[in-house]
């Protein structure tokens, strides 16, 4: 799913801005390295490909031809030594809870109904909305009360994982081990 999404900064542009396909943690002041880490990955695949340094820091947003699935699997299956986390990115809106909020219940509706387990997992930078604990409430009763699910924090079967960065934030439907978490040996 592939989502264009025009924030205010861009709007005066008449830019498009293709949503990102991979978020990507690292330790501080290594985003650098990182890059190159998932360029050498990529690369290979998408010559296109590209990554953007974010306002907040080891946090880096990937943009590929690749399906946001595809990208991570390459990821995954690379040795890396500065990536610490990688997720998958389903959607991306223009931060406010009610663009979340309809974002998650839209991506939701093909995986979550009733009796499946879900969570959500909201990690938020900037101040573009209150709290992620709100956001996470939020969405998680709009899921159950119009979907049916079941709110699992130990076991679900799908993670809905929001990455508020400032003005976009990314949504995600995720199976448990579609969100890696790598040991970072910075050398």
């Amino acid at each position: 799913m592939t989502l264009i999404v025009v924030t205010k900064e861009l709007r005066g542009k008449a830019m498009e801005y293709r949503a990102p396909k991979l978020l990507i943690t690292c330790p501080h002041g290594k985003e650098e390295r990182a890059i190159e880490e998932v360029m050498n990955i990529l690369l290979l695949q998408d010559i296109n490909a590209k990554c953007e340094l974010t306002p907040y820091p080891g946090v880096v947003l990937v943009y590929t031809k690749l399906s946001s699935r595809s990208a991570f699997l390459k990821i995954k299956n690379s040795p890396t030594s500065y990536i610490f986390r990688v997720v998958p990115l389903d959607v991306c809106v223009e931060t406010s809870l009610e663009n979340i909020v309809e974002a998650s219940l839209k991506l939701a509706r093909c995986k979550v109904h009733k009796n499946v387990r879900f969570h959500v997992d909201c990690i938020r930078r900037g101040r573009y909305v209150s709290s992620s604990v709100l956001v996470e409430r939020t969405v998680g009763k709009e899921i159950v009360e119009k979907l049916g699910g079941i709110v699992d924090l130990k076991k679900p079967d799908y993670i809905v994982r929001i990455e508020v960065i400032g003005v976009i934030s990314c949504i995600s439907i995720l199976k448990p081990d579609e969100i890696i978490v790598k040991r970072a040996k910075p050398r």
